[in-house]
């Protein structure tokens, strides 16, 4: 009897491992949004971007966090400076500090080589 306790709980912990790894699977993308109407789209329509190019900017701003992440994660610096970094670059994507840390700590193999001929 306590054999078939044990076989039952151990048949709903997989089967609840089972449903929870699916539902994993199963995540679903947001899709980007901004604002259709503006505030200065009502007065000043001519200088506010139609929706589908604003829509495509977003894009690009949000691809162009995505790859300086990447680089900030596989250069060598202390993880403190790092999560400074990570956290600086989602307040403004196109920081010029995120930039010249990047430019610093990048090291050219093809100058490097150069040097070593010369």
């Amino acid at each position: 009897m306590k054999n078939n306790y044990q076989w039952a709980t151990m048949a709903l912990m997989v089967l609840a491992c089972g449903i929870f790894r699916m539902s994993g699977q199963e995540t679903v993308k947001k899709e980007i949004t901004v604002e259709k109407y503006t505030l200065m789209d009502k007065f000043e329509p001519t200088y506010v971007l139609p929706v589908d190019r604003r829509i495509k900017l977003k894009k690009n701003r949000i691809t162009h966090q995505r790859q300086t992440k990447k680089i900030l994660d596989t250069l060598d610096i202390s993880d403190r400076k790092r999560r400074r970094l990570i956290r600086e670059l989602k307040r403004s994507p196109f920081s010029e500090k995120v930039q010249d840390i990047i430019t610093a700590e990048t090291q050219f193999e093809d100058s490097a080589d150069e040097l070593l001929e010369n």
